[in-house]
């Protein structure tokens, strides 16, 4: 029944937006529990660059911004208590993620982290003359702005699919050839697709990514996390460049009911 009305949502705008907007009625970014929120962009279209900064400037109001690194040592501490955190990630390693929305991170002063395929760097899915994907010279240069790179595999591939030596050669063959580029080891992993039973195994495959010498496994699940218990089972919320504020509100958000329960405004 819940996978039934989720579809549902998903494929008729018009009841989603609906259905967020009523929920942002109850829910609210200031009443969000502390913790470490991750965000999931994949592609920035130029158009909506503007809506991009918007989000991450209402996001600001509502918590500070950390790098990947950052966030796994604050989880190794002990997460500080009442702090709410962001965390920027993007997946794939298109092409307006450096020429979009790096030019939003850097004047913000914001950090974030692009989870790149390894091998479509030199050969991307993408037709001849056609420019889709980040290469090389995009990834120095969001390096040399400062910003994080993390690996999403050598092939994208769906880690369910493949035999434990297969997943293992794959984060040992990404893992190589991004730290060669970025010139230090890449400590993060981001699953493909990212669903837990579906498309990795999550008894499996988090502990073959820590033998390969990553500090995380970022998944898809929506959620934030206070706990190092998570950094092999990372929450992530996947956004959207185009959704308005009321959708960052009901999905992000916390409840506005319960901040009341509580005794606070």
């Amino acid at each position: 029944m819940y996978h039934w009305v989720k579809t549902t949502l998903r494929d008729t705008p018009g009841l989603r937006e609906l259905a967020l907007r009523s929920g942002a009625l109850l829910r609210s970014l200031a009443c969000a529990e502390p913790g470490l929120y991750t965000l999931c962009y994949h592609q920035i279209p130029l158009a909506l660059q503007e809506r991009f900064a918007d989000q991450l400037r209402l996001l600001g109001r509502h918590g500070d911004f950390i790098d990947a690194d950052t966030a796994c040592d604050r989880l190794a501490a002990g997460w500080p208590a009442r702090e709410r955190a962001f965390l920027i990630s993007f997946d794939d390693g298109y092409a307006d993620t450096h020429d979009v929305a790096m030019p939003v991170l850097t004047a913000l002063g914001l950090p974030a982290i692009v989870f790149l395929v390894s091998e479509w760097l030199d050969a991307p899915p993408q037709a001849p003359g056609e420019r889709r994907y980040m290469d090389r010279a995009d990834v120095a240069r969001w390096l040399a702005a400062g910003l994080q790179i993390g690996s999403h595999g050598a092939r994208h591939l769906r880690l369910s699919g493949l035999s434990a030596d297969e997943i293992a050669a794959e984060f040992a063959r990404s893992r190589r050839d991004l730290s060669a580029l970025a010139g230090r080891p890449i400590d993060h992993f981001a699953c493909p697709w990212g669903v837990a039973g579906h498309d990795f195994d999550p008894a499996r495959d988090p502990a073959l990514a820590r033998a390969a010498g990553f500090r995380t496994f970022f998944t898809t699940r929506r959620g934030h996390t206070c706990s190092a218990d998570d950094v092999f089972l990372m929450p992530r919320h996947v956004v959207e460049p185009h959704w308005s504020a009321f959708e960052f509100e009901a999905l992000l958000g916390g409840s506005k009911l319960k901040r009341r329960s509580d005794g606070t405004a």
